[in-house]
């Protein structure tokens, strides 16, 4: 018996052992499908995106302490040119016309000099975390273009990192210049108080300030600091293919952030990727109702068990086909949605109420192919939805996702799928679906209950065209 007493003593002791051993150690709590899977180490740079009269040391002060920040070059002079003082080393200057050489060596001794063979110190470029930084010189961008644009193709073949941003005091007008920054793979470009990002990579939008830019296949962001007389200071955070640039101090997070996945932009200069439906882009639409006619093709296995082989044509009556008369159908622009999170209702465009009698909404755009679509490769669809959708190109079903296969109404449920930015279906086997010209792009997003608080759609559609180079005299 005494000997059974030791035993549950013992065993007794062991698990309070064990018990404070855990309570003091950190196990891991994040599973093998929490995993963060954006890879790469994350990197901060700084950029300040005026030419305030505020000295720079109180202007990077206003940032975290980090150990590269950008901004024009004439934030570092205050008084006297010939005086000024040596620029923080964390500094780099963004050239401007009016500097001359001797002045920049003086004040900006820490620059690379002819990385451009006769540029000196106006154009050079800078590696930070997983990004390469050119600095160019906009006044002979705009007379010389072919130099600096050559320069960047080059230096971007053989240049490893993740990230291609470029920085200029002026904004170029010319669109062969605006061509060259996307063939070279550019993801992002600083001019003053305003950022560009191809538009089929942006993933998050500020709520303010944003636009599609005159500059084909870019977006343009106006930065502000909200009213108040100081100058826009940016933070632009980077990891694995992630950017995202946000103003430094906001109150408000969702106006004053843009964020983009530069994974789909790293191609050759001889490939260029265009996105004909953009993200933020206007979209005719409309509630679910019975009145929304769908035609039921003979071969559909209503369970979805057995998927339907071979196409077929929809009459002009069906939603779905490009044929169809939408005129009466609401035009306005996405996101459309609605939200109890404040965060994601800031960002809403288009607010749409729940509506008892369908849990779906339908959308459909035009858009238009002016080259052969035999020249595109790799169609991408990106959707940011909630809770499931079904997608289709001139009439034909090309993704679905949380919904049921098979039959599917302006009754039907989704499962339930929060809204967690884009995503990415490729379409591979669907590019003969289109036509050069017009085409027909339909979406119907249905929700997991019909009065469910939460909804959410936007979506884009790329696809990546080879460059054909001229031939030669």
């Amino acid at each position: 018996m005494a000997n059974k007493y030791v035993m549950t003593t013992l065993l007794v002791l062991l698990f309070i052992g064990l018990g404070v051993s855990l309570g003091l150690s950190r196990p891991p709590v994040q599973g093998i499908a929490e995993r963060d899977t954006s890879g790469g180490k994350a990197w901060t740079f700084g950029y300040i995106g005026g030419t305030s009269a505020e000295a720079l040391n109180e202007l990077m002060a206003r940032l975290p302490q980090l150990p590269f920040v950008a901004g024009a070059a004439q934030l570092s002079v205050t008084g006297d040119v010939s005086a000024a003082k040596p620029a923080p080393r964390s500094f780099f200057p963004v050239p401007a016309a009016g500097w001359s050489a001797a002045d920049n060596a003086a004040r900006f001794p820490h620059i690379p000099e002819d990385q451009l063979p006769g540029y000196g110190r106006s154009a050079y470029f800078v590696d930070f975390g997983e990004a390469r930084f050119w600095f160019m010189d906009a006044g002979r961008l705009a007379s010389e273009p072919t130099v600096q644009l050559e320069w960047l193709k080059r230096t971007a073949e053989v240049n490893p990192q993740t990230h291609r941003i470029v920085l200029l005091a002026q904004e170029p007008g010319q669109p062969e210049l605006w061509q060259g920054l996307a063939e070279s793979g550019v993801d992002l470009v600083l001019i003053g108080p305003r950022l560009y990002a191809p538009e089929s990579a942006v993933t998050e939008r500020p709520a303010a300030g944003y636009r599609s830019s005159a500059h084909r296949g870019w977006a343009e962001w106006t930065v502000s600091s909200g009213g108040a007389a100081t100058t826009p200071l940016l933070t632009i955070d980077g990891r694995g293919s992630r950017l995202a640039a946000a103003v430094h101090g906001s109150a408000s997070r969702e106006a004053g952030r843009l964020a983009l996945d530069a994974a789909g932009l790293r191609h050759t200069a001889a490939v260029q990727e265009r996105a004909p439906v953009a993200i933020g882009a206007t979209w005719r639409y409309r509630a679910g109702s019975a009145a929304v006619r769908a035609v039921v093709p003979p071969q559909l296995d209503p369970a979805g068990e057995r998927p339907i082989e071979g196409r077929f044509t929809l009459p002009p009556g069906d939603w779905r086909s490009p044929a169809y008369e939408d005129a009466d159908w609401t035009w306005a622009p996405s996101p459309f949605g609605r939200s109890r999170k404040g965060a994601e209702r800031s960002g809403i465009r288009t607010a749409l109420p729940a509506q008892p009698e369908s849990p779906a909404y339908y959308f459909r755009k035009t858009f238009v192919l002016e080259e052969d679509p035999a020249n595109y490769s790799d169609w991408q669809l990106h959707l940011a939805f909630e809770d499931g959708f079904i997608a289709y190109l001139n009439g034909t079903e090309v993704a679905r996702d949380s919904i049921r296969e098979g039959l599917v109404d302006y009754r039907s449920l989704a499962s339930p799928h929060e809204n967690a930015g884009f995503e990415t279906y490729a379409l591979t086997g669907h590019k003969d679906v289109l036509v050069k010209g017009i085409n027909t792009i339909a979406v119907e997003v249905h929700s997991s209950h019909p009065e469910s608080p939460e909804f959410w759609f936007d979506a884009s559609l790329s696809g990546k065209t080879t460059v054909k180079e001229a031939a030669a005299p």
